[in-house]
């Protein structure tokens, strides 16, 4: 009898404690949001890492036909200043700047197919092409990558419930120094515009721009050495991916440009140069008319104050490649002296 109660207690301590865990996971989702898809607000933290599908596309659908032309593609993107597009692409263009963290050809084929199927005007496109996802993809699988559920069809209350039980707790170990503290956020977000800041990086530059960028570049020679360890060919499914986006956009009779992001010297020094002209050549073939070539001799990219990290450029670069891309002769981009 005894034995029978003694586990009886222990598996009713086992319950409640995975009831108080389960209820915790909750909790802390709920109340810290950390991909910023419940939206209640009870924090005063901005998310750790908002899920930028699920949140453009519900801003987009509030506002629908208040933008009809649309910067799109990858992280990279994110810095364009949406205003400035507008300003030289014409009265009557409203842009929203729809880029993705770790953003791919397939993600822009979904969500454009979603909003033209749903009414919202698209009347210009231009899509930045990053070199990285064609010879080795981003893993996608991340709770902050998943689509809205208008996109894919899926249930509004599934999708919640898959963020309601992520180990998000972990942010909580590893970020004590934010949530707890002083430090910056990593990013802020203005869902109006589309575009994103990099709240920790701008401040870390600003306390030590030196120090911050030997770090930088010291990173970059690692993962130099092991990304050249291996031969690069184009994905086969990027490459199908992209192929089908300018397709769709084509029969669907959508005006769009085409260009391959500028990248930092450190970053471009990861591809051969035959590397880069494999993706030079698919999109020629793909979108010989659409193709705008916006890095040469653009003297901004040799500057580390022309970027926030290795990966991401400043709106000054951005400005720069919106000029290429409109044939606006007078760049003034700060860039008096370009290198020869």
């Amino acid at each position: 009898m005894n034995i029978a109660r003694k586990n009886l207690t222990w598996l009713s301590a086992v319950s409640i404690t995975i009831i108080l865990f389960i209820t915790f996971i909750a909790w802390t989702n709920l109340f810290y949001d950390h991909y910023q898809v419940f939206n209640f607000g009870w924090s005063d933290k901005e998310p750790i890492n908002s899920n930028q599908r699920f949140n453009k596309v519900a801003y987009l659908d509030k506002h629908k036909g208040e933008f009809n032309a649309f910067l799109i593609g990858s992280s990279r993107m994110g810095h364009f200043p949406v205003e400035y597009a507008e300003s030289l692409a014409g009265e009557g263009t409203s842009f929203y700047n729809l880029s993705l963290f770790s953003g791919i050809p397939a993600d822009y084929l979904k969500i454009l197919k979603y909003l033209n199927e749903t009414g919202h005007p698209l009347d210009e496109v231009i899509v930045g092409l990053d070199l990285y996802p064609f010879f080795l993809p981003p893993d996608l699988s991340k709770p902050n990558f998943r689509h809205h559920p208008h996109v894919t069809g899926k249930r509004h209350f599934e999708f919640l419930l898959d963020y309601l039980f992520q180990t998000s707790f972990v942010y909580l170990a590893t970020e004590m120094s934010y949530f707890f503290g002083e430090t910056p956020a990593v990013y802020s977000h203005d869902y109006s515009t589309g575009r994103y800041y990099p709240e920790r990086a701008i401040a870390s530059i600003n306390e030590d721009a030196p120090a911050y960028w030997r770090k930088e570049l010291k990173k970059a020679a690692k993962g130099l050495k092991a990304f050249k360890a291996t031969d690069h060919f184009l994905h086969k499914q990027q490459t199908a991916d992209f192929k089908a986006l300018v397709a769709w956009l084509k029969v669907n009779g959508i005006k769009f440009k085409v260009f391959i992001h500028p990248r930092h010297p450190a970053n471009n020094a990861y591809y051969q140069a035959h590397e880069k002209q494999m993706l030079i050549d698919l999109v020629r073939s793909e979108a010989p008319e659409e193709f705008m070539e916006v890095a040469k001799n653009n003297c901004l990219l040799s500057s580390n104050q022309n970027f926030y990290d290795l990966m991401h450029y400043k709106p000054i670069v951005a400005r720069s490649v919106i000029n290429s891309l409109y044939g606006n002769k007078h760049l003034n981009t700060g860039c008096d002296h370009p290198k020869k």
